[in-house]
């Protein structure tokens, strides 16, 4: 019980520790409304590149991606409707963030896939060790 007393306070400490270290991260990205809104985008689309992946490398084990970027986003079918494509690209890494490839993605929101954001096409390339490789900052 005396163990129990002292886990509860020590794991409430660490979980308060690292929400704080989070809070204010460094970036030199504004967070203008067009910064913010690439993030969300970003964001919503990540299940889909990460089965970019999964599908080229086997596996996301180990795996990840930075310096992501929107590339563009079109409005198929009519003005007006909720149907798009969205092209994102991203490098991805592994360890304590060794390059690997760049991934270039392609998802869509139409009819034919129920509405829902669905992983189109993907295409890779080897990133190169002497390649400069712009990064954007998250706002």
């Amino acid at each position: 019980m005396k163990k129990l007393f002292l886990l509860v306070p020590l794991t409430m400490f660490i979980l308060i520790m690292n929400i704080q270290a989070q809070e204010n991260l460094p970036t030199n990205t504004p967070p203008t409304r067009e910064n913010l809104l690439e993030d969300a985008v970003i964001d919503l689309l990540a299940p889909q590149m990460y089965l970019a992946v999964d599908k080229h490398y086997g596996t996301r084990r180990l795996i990840g991606f930075q310096c992501q970027k929107v590339i563009e986003v079109k409005k198929l079918d009519h003005a007006g409707s909720w149907l798009f494509e969205a092209k994102l690209e991203g490098r991805t890494f592994t360890g304590i963030h060794e390059p690997l490839d760049i991934f270039t993605i392609t998802v869509r929101k139409d009819e034919s896939t129920k509405s829902e954001w669905v992983l189109h096409d993907y295409k890779v390339r080897k990133f190169t060790p002497n390649e400069k490789y712009e990064c954007r900052d998250p706002a």
